[in-house]
């Protein structure tokens, strides 16, 4: 005969006390794991501020370092300028030719500088800015992208035409024979430092001088002109080269507060 086994009528529920212990300590463990979590994702996040940071405070060395190059360019050579320009208003005093010890060097030397801004362009693309915990190093960084882009990015771009125009007129007006020369000894020298045999000479290579084709005084006067405007954008961009300077140096200097300066 078989036998039919009935539910235990005597069963009790449990307690609502014991409810409520699981129900913390599940709400315990998912809390624990979301701490834990988020610890870990801030620790990731501190990291990555310090890695861009570092590597920001790299560029903003280098930048300084530039600008201090490009206002010591400036000062030797605007008053090889003035030279050029009296060189041209009175081009017979010098036998129609532009002498090479002073137009050679505003030839040859670069003093506009343009910021990368990489690591700055980085932060912003990947979204990675919100990474940068301190407030004031932030809007340092997004006052000094917003100066280099806006005010010194379009003083450079001004002074790299002005500089243009002074050399287009100088290959309308002037015979390039002896710059030719000049290039080729260059080059050779060059070469021979890529081998070691006359490293340290390229410095002792003598300017070229550029005879004019014409004797126009007008045309003469555009070569003049060119070059007192060329010196007026350069007195311009001296107070843009100390402001950019100072900017980078005040965000250095935030950044080596937060991290140390190196070593």
């Amino acid at each position: 005969m078989e036998v039919h086994h009935h539910p235990d009528l005597h069963h009790k529920p449990k307690p609502w006390k014991e409810y409520l212990l699981e129900y913390l300590m599940i709400f315990l463990a998912v809390m624990t794991g979301f701490f834990a979590e988020s610890y870990r994702e801030h620790l990731s996040d501190k990291s990555k501020e310090k890695e861009y940071l570092l590597a920001l405070r790299s560029e903003l060395q280098t930048d300084t370092l530039h600008y201090n190059k490009q206002l010591t360019s400036i000062f030797y050579i605007r008053p090889l300028i003035d030279s050029l320009f009296e060189n041209a208003k009175d081009p017979a005093k010098y036998n129609y030719t532009l002498i090479g010890t002073w137009n050679t060097p505003i030839n040859e030397k670069n003093f506009i500088y343009a910021p990368a801004l990489a690591i700055i362009q980085q932060l912003k693309s990947s979204g990675n800015l919100r990474l940068i915990d301190k407030k004031d190093i932030g809007l340092k960084i997004i006052e000094y992208e917003t100066y280099i882009e806006g005010t010194y990015r379009r003083e450079y771009n001004t002074i790299d035409a002005a500089s243009n125009k002074l050399y287009a007129i100088e290959d309308d007006l002037c015979d390039y024979t002896e710059f030719n020369n000049w290039l080729n000894k260059d080059m050779l020298l060059n070469k021979d430092m890529l081998s070691g045999s006359k490293a340290g000479d390229l410095g002792k290579l003598l300017s070229y001088n550029m005879p004019l084709k014409v004797r126009d005084p007008v045309q003469l006067n555009r070569l003049a002109n060119s070059a007192v405007n060329y010196k007026g954008w350069m007195a311009g961009y001296i107070p843009i080269l100390y402001e950019a300077k100072k900017q980078a140096v005040d965000l250095l200097k935030l950044i080596n507060d937060e991290y140390g300066a190196e070593e």
